[in-house]
């Protein structure tokens, strides 16, 4: 029966990945170029690495330096609220 409740809670927890991974995919247009990649899920707190926006100006005709990790981490936690049951909170690994 616990080989069973193991495999059941292995099923929702790459579920409940595969949906959060969904939602990072979809808000990393919105976050002037950084980059986030799930790390961990674990008692309601989700751990993505952040990559900072490049800052060439001639790349592209959108300001990069205004996104800051405090923003990345607001619209994430907005976001993943919705799908991450018992969420508490973000927590942002990576370049200042």
């Amino acid at each position: 029966m616990t080989v069973l409740a193991t495999s059941k809670e292995l099923g929702m927890k790459q579920i409940l990945k595969e949906e959060i991974e969904s939602v990072l995919a979809r808000l990393k247009p919105s976050l002037g170029g950084a980059d986030v990649q799930l790390r961990d899920i674990s008692q309601g707190i989700v751990t993505v690495q952040y990559y900072r926006p490049l800052s060439n100006p001639s790349a592209c005709h959108v300001d990069r330096t205004r996104t800051t990790k405090e923003i990345v981490t607001e619209v994430l936690e907005d976001q993943l609220r919705k799908v991450v049951p018992g969420f508490r909170k973000v927590a942002l690994l990576g370049e200042e």
